[in-house]
């Protein structure tokens, strides 16, 4: 398994840090300046003459390919000048994941990674650039560097009027230096003494805001249509923007095509991880920029319509006649079963594809899923290690004294049942430069920034009681230990992080004696091992808190295999938008694409046996939510809405003894309301066609509400906090709330199946006490009453 990073934590929501090598700096490509100025120069001189080289071939006898149409057909040759041109703001902040950037000691620097689509060009970029440093700086010695791909732009100065108050600081950036891979450095030189200077001195430093602005005005560049490409130039890896790709489909589209658009949906939210997606639909017409096109025989948007009929299922990549530049990925096929086809040898098999149009002459699926199997989550066969769980082996090495924690991203199933359990165990190998003085250098590990536990590093040649295995002193003077640990389950979720903090201090001996920072190094080795094997799967249901973090029940099987989406008779862009957007999340959770999904209507009632259900669309509409209304613990039709309480969220008392807080889910109360007002909701309960499958369903009062609820999972804050059988979405805010009827899902073994109900009920447990300590006195006084029966005569 891969590192996907989490919104969670990074979850859901920050890039990694670019891959970096043996020294530190970033691995990208390093253009000399003349080099760059040449082939931006080229860039600008040749764009003109691009034009739209992309377009398809007549189409051959027999492979499928439609002929040529005025959507595909060569256009006029694009003056750059006409494209749009587009001005983007970033914060470093963002890009990053931090606040304030603290540039220390005397040379202290912060890296920031940016990257440039491939369908864009930099025409200008400025740095606005927010900070403040020491008052103690000797200003002819200290300055602050702006370095871009290794070119230095601007030097900026420290001057004593200045220091110590907030600054801000345009700098412009040549876009001749702007590649596809970019790395922002800010290197902070600064000096408080002449001589004898301590380097981590407290007067040394600089902090620079992260809301610092990184202003890009990019112009489109018109690429060559090739399939070579893929998934460019619809998703592109060095975009850190949130994925926002158009999807089209003819006026009423089937649920067949809809179940195509579905399974290409979660493939690109698999892609685009940390980043998130959205996938807006359109209905029969071309929007502008990059989109999805699904077409059949007998289904296609109007803009299609002159194509000849399919004879196979297809992908081809044609220029897109809303705008004359872009492009569009198109799904066609002679019906839905094609699309599917076609839909899932993209996901499957997209390496093996290359220009305008390919034909797919036999596909093959791979064999189903098992349960729990998903790529992004962690194994539950055997013990994980932890190069299983990063991108590249720089992620486990950190450098200097204090550096930034190692940061390993966990997922897990949600219904991993730990109770009772001593702690997930970690067979945890490190590396490290021996300190002077153990007492004060330490490792820490935590998960989602909690302490698990702390250990003390060694000097070389020391042996104390806390080291398990010393492992030989390795080269480069590094010292390697060994440690089983134990994460407590309770700080668990289903998408976690853990972090390993060194921390080193130095000594410096006499007033002017050389001390060295930089050169302290350490490491978490790849073969250190989490093991999560041997726990049931066993949870309580309804709680949405599972749906909105990792898509579960539905993500169980990678595939979706025992999942149905059943959609509005009539779906229109809004609902379409729902479903493919939550299946996207779907496939970043999983990071496996939908291959096996089933699309329905309401109707199809014997689609819906024994499957998990996602229904999506507004009353009337989505004929369910009606005929299913005693299920629901929540119903909005049009103005009238019925909303249920439950008898005890929490209880004071229950709370305050000690037992936990434990809410009672029936229903004490509903309230029916008429209003007007915009509301959607989220909705958990047990499906009344299948004991033990769930039902989540996306409603609200009119279909264009129907994305609020997207809007709320794509906040990580929010997101996390749902819970139980209901969640109502007003504007930006989410309110979370368990009602109705409860049901569990998977096993547990006998003894827990006894003694964890028991556990739950904490009266109960005390009267099964006192009942057993009352039966064993009654038992040893029976016991003393028979052998004094038995005693002999006389005998005392």
């Amino acid at each position: 398994m891969k590192n996907t990073s989490c919104p969670m934590a990074q979850p859901h929501g920050h890039p990694p840090s670019r891959p970096r090598g043996e020294n530190g700096e970033p691995l990208m490509s390093r253009v000399p300046f003349a080099r760059k100025m040449i082939a931006f120069s080229l860039a600008t001189a040749l764009l003109p003459s691009v034009g739209n080289v992309g377009a398809a071939p007549a189409k051959p006898a027999d492979d499928g390919v439609p002929a040529a149409a005025p959507a595909d057909a060569p256009l006029p040759v694009i003056d750059p000048a006409s494209l749009p041109v587009d001005v983007r703001k970033v914060t470093l902040g963002k890009l990053t994941n931090t606040n304030v950037f603290k540039l220390r000691t005397t040379e202290g620097r912060a890296v920031i990674n940016f990257g440039l689509r491939a369908d864009e060009l930099v025409t200008k970029a400025t740095l606005r650039l927010r900070y403040s440093y020491s008052p103690a700086l000797i200003a002819s010695q200290s300055h602050l560097k702006v370095v871009l791909n290794d070119e230095v732009i601007k030097t900026l100065p420290i001057t004593k009027e200045d220091a110590g108050k907030p600054l801000v600081q345009d700098v412009e950036l040549d876009p001749r230096f702007i590649t596809s891979s970019n790395n922002l450095t800010l290197v902070f030189v600064g000096h408080y003494a002449n001589e004898c200077e301590d380097p981590l001195h407290t007067s040394l430093w600089a902090d620079v805001s992260g809301s610092s602005e990184l202003q890009l005005t990019v112009r489109p560049v018109v690429l060559k249509s090739d399939l070579a490409t893929l998934p460019e130039p619809f998703f592109d890896g060095r975009d850190n923007a949130r994925l926002r790709l158009s999807y089209v489909f003819a006026a009423k589209p089937s649920y067949e095509t809809l179940r195509a658009a579905g399974i290409t949906s979660s493939w690109f939210g698999k892609l685009a991880r940390w980043r998130g997606a959205r996938f807006p639909a359109h209905l029969d017409t071309a929007p502008k920029g990059h989109a999805v096109v699904f077409a059949t025989n007998t289904e296609r948007p109007g803009f299609l319509s002159r194509l000849e009929p399919f004879t196979a299922p297809g992908i081809s990549v044609i220029t897109n006649p809303g705008d004359g530049f872009s492009k569009l990925l198109l799904i066609s096929g002679r019906d839905g079963n094609d699309l599917k086809t076609a839909a899932t040898s993209l996901v499957l098999g997209n390496a093996a594809v290359s220009g305008t149009h390919v034909a797919v002459k036999q596909s093959r699926e791979e064999a189903p899923r098992k349960a729990y199997d998903a790529p992004n989550w962690v194994r539950l066969d055997r013990p994980m290690k932890f190069g299983e769980l990063i991108e590249y082996q720089q992620q486990l090495q950190v450098f200097g004294h204090v550096p930034d924690p190692i940061r390993i991203d966990l997922r897990m199933p949600p219904d991993l049942f730990t109770w009772k359990s001593r702690g997930i165990p970690v067979d945890l190998k490190y590396r490290y430069t021996p300190p002077i003085r153990a007492s004060e250098s330490r490792m820490s590990m935590g998960i989602n920034e909690e302490l698990v536990q702390a250990v003390n590093l060694r000097s070389a040649g020391q042996n104390d009681g806390f080291i398990r295995v010393p492992l030989p002193l390795l080269d480069g003077g590094m010292l390697g230990e060994q440690k089983d640990m134990l994460i407590p389950p309770f700080k668990l979720g289903s998408r976690n992080q853990l972090q390993y903090a060194f921390s080193f201090t130095y000594h410096k001996e006499g007033a002017c004696r050389d001390t060295q920072v930089e050169n302290v190094r350490a490491m978490v080795d790849s073969d250190s091992t989490i093991d999560f094997s041997g726990f049931p799967h066993y949870a309580e249901m309804p709680n949405l808190g599972y749906f909105s973090t990792a898509g579960f029940p539905f993500t169980k099987y990678a595939d979706l295999a025992q999942t149905a989406v059943v959609m509005p008779e009539n779906a229109g862009a809004q609902d379409i938008e729902v479903m493919l957007t939550l299946l996207g999340r779907m496939g970043e959770s999983t990071g496996y694409p939908a291959t096996r999904l089933t699309v329905t209507g309401p109707k199809d009632e014997g689609a819906l046996k024994d499957k998990d259900l996602l229904l999506i669309g507004t009353a009337p509409g989505q004929g369910l939510l009606a005929k299913w209304g005693e299920k629901l613990p929540a119903i909005i039709s049009g103005p009238n809405r019925r909303i249920s309480q439950p008898e005890r969220s929490v209880n004071f008392l229950y709370d305050w003894l000690g037992f936990g807080t434990r809410p009672n889910p029936d229903v004490a109360t509903q309230e029916h309301i008429q209003g007007d007002g915009p509301l959607a909701a989220l909705l958990g309960f047990e499906s009344p066609l299948s004991s033990g499958r769930s039902v989540v369903a996306v409603t609200a009062v009119e279909s264009r509400d129907l994305t609020r609820v997207l809007d709320v999972l794509e906040n990580d804050g929010i997101a996390r906090s749902m819970h139980g059988s209901a969640t109502f979405v007003r504007g930006d805010k989410a309110e979370s709330v368990l009602a109705g009827d409860t049901y569990t899902i998977g096993t547990l073994p006998f003894w827990t199946v006894i003694w964890y109900p028991i556990t739950q009920r904490p009266i109960l447990m005390m009267a099964l006490m006192l009942a057993a300590l009352v039966a064993s006195v009654f038992g040893f006084w029976k016991l003393l009453k028979l052998l004094t029966t038995r005693r002999p005569k006389g005998e005392e």
